[in-house]
């Protein structure tokens, strides 16, 4: 768990290494406190991270990586 809060490229980094090695979604929650920041912040990075085309889904159980 992070306890200093990341930057903002360090942080969309760790979000998608997350994604890709999941099995299953991962809630924008779960994401926020593995980060330390709220989850208005991760869904800023996911819209960004989708912005850069990757290929990130948002279901109603979480974010997937395809």
């Amino acid at each position: 768990m992070a306890k200093e809060k990341m930057s903002t490229s360090d942080r969309q980094a760790f979000i998608l290494q997350l994604l890709m090695k999941a099995t299953g979604p991962i809630t924008g929650s779960e994401i926020a406190k593995l980060t330390n920041v709220s989850r208005q912040v991760i869904v800023q990075d996911i819209s960004i991270l989708k912005a850069k085309k990757e290929p990130i889904v948002a279901t109603s159980q979480g974010y997937l990586y395809l």
